[in-house]
């Protein structure tokens, strides 16, 4: 759809929603809307976002460290602890 529905204001760019009036161009706009926001949500790029968005951004990057950590598999657990031990066993004896 070239136009927006309610006002008529012509399309600019690949745009989900008219910048006047906040109305979906199509259905299918906004079904794709939908999906892009679904993506989005489980990125860094979303997680910046949620973090920047609140007051207490400590407390939030926190909560996103435990969500993370939450969605991590197990067996990436066990490599990660793994790693750091054998980080730290070589770096410990030098001091």
């Amino acid at each position: 759809m070239k136009n927006c529905p309610k006002c008529g204001k012509p399309r600019q760019g690949e745009e989900f929603k008219c910048p006047t009036c906040d109305v979906f161009y199509s259905q299918l706009d906004e079904i794709l809307y939908e999906d892009q926001q679904k993506r989005e949500q489980n990125t860094l790029k979303g997680a910046l976002k949620r973090i920047r968005a609140t007051e207490n951004k400590s407390e939030a990057f926190k909560t996103e460290l435990k969500t993370l950590w939450r969605n991590i598999p197990l067996k990436t657990k066990i490599v990660i602890w793994t790693v750091i031990a054998f980080v730290f066993v070589l770096v410990v004896p030098i001091f």
